[in-house]
């Protein structure tokens, strides 16, 4: 696994001609369980959430990277026999307007698009197609402890996330809008090479 890690690492860093210092690679992976009212099936619903969002990226020079994040997504309802099953691919340009001058605090924000497509699976081996995009912008904040680690927190979300009907009813968002919600706040470890 770590020759695999090593040869992947390489191959990112090739692929964007980066030298010493322009690449990232790094992402968050969480777990949420939550207990609550779903419209899919008009009660309350238990859920367990596990989602991993790989991320890579390039720094252009000192204010600007472009980067992307591609994650899966799985939602279990719990004594429903539903599962949701869902893969996104979100690319960035990142665009830094403030840096120390030790370069440990970094702020940011990426604006970017992304898509997600998937499926909710029903327990009678009933399926529909769940499909989400988005568009807008996420400030974050970046400490660089190291200049080869680097812990990333985004903070909002400023811009429109859509679902088909499929994806809405297993509580993906349609809304549009500035958010500073804890739901749009996500931290992640990075890998600077």
């Amino acid at each position: 696994m770590k020759k695999f890690l090593t040869l992947a690492v390489v191959a990112v860093a090739s692929a964007f001609g980066a030298s010493a210092g322009d690449g990232y690679i790094g992402g968050a992976i969480g777990f949420m369980h939550n207990e609550g009212y779903n419209a899919t099936f008009d009660a309350n619903a238990t859920t367990n959430q596990f989602t991993i969002l790989p991320e890579f990226g390039y720094n252009f020079n000192s204010q600007w990277a472009i980067g992307t994040t591609i994650g899966y997504d799985y939602t279990h309802f719990c004594g429903w026999d539903t599962d949701v099953h869902m893969f996104e691919f979100n690319p960035y340009a990142r665009f830094t307007y403030f840096r120390t001058s030790n370069n440990l605090v970094q702020l940011f924000i990426d604006g970017g698009v992304g898509v997600g497509l998937g499926s909710v699976d029903y327990g009678d081996d009933d399926s529909d197609t769940a499909v989400t995009w988005n568009v807008g912008f996420r400030p974050g904040v970046a400490f660089n402890f190291t200049d080869k680690f680097s812990v990333v927190a985004h903070v909002g979300f400023l811009g429109y996330q859509g679902a088909n009907n499929a994806a809405f009813d297993a509580g993906y968002p349609r809304k549009g809008g500035i958010s500073f919600d804890t739901r749009d706040l996500t931290l992640g470890f990075f890998y600077n090479f």
